[in-house]
Order: C-alpha cells, then structure tokens, then sequence
C-alpha cells in the first residue's frame, strides 16, 4: 500500500476478490474479514499512518498458497 496523495494517512484499508476458492488463513501487518472469495484487510495498530510517499506492507498466509502483498 503506497501513499500516493498529498496528506499522511492515518489508516489504510485493502480489498481483493480471490479467483478462485483460496482462503487466508493467516495475516501480519494488518488484520482481515474473508466473505467468500472477497478479503478486506486493514491496518495494525504499529502500520496505520503513513507518510506522503510512505508505504505499508502485509502478508498471509493461504490455502492453497501464501504471499506478501506490496502494493
């Protein structure tokens, strides 16, 4: 998650839709809610501000596979 604006942010929110029937089941970095196929993650308590050309990283683990998202 990269900031690209012109204000620090002070919490960040990701979402995806899985193509097929994969499932997270763990994250670092942020915390999650899977409805189906769709996962939104958000923020950890130390990662939620994030300076104007600042970033912020994630990872999981999933079934089947695992990743580290750097968006």
């Amino acid at each position: 998650m990269s900031n690209t604006g012109s204000v620090p942010l002070k919490s960040w929110q990701v979402s995806w839709t899985w193509s097929g029937s994969q499932k997270v089941t763990s994250m670092w970095n942020a915390s999650h809610t899977q409805s189906g196929a769709t996962v939104t993650a958000v923020n950890a308590a130390h990662n939620g501000s994030v300076p104007v050309a600042g970033s912020a990283s994630l990872g999981l683990g999933g079934a089947p596979g695992a990743g580290v998202c750097r968006a």
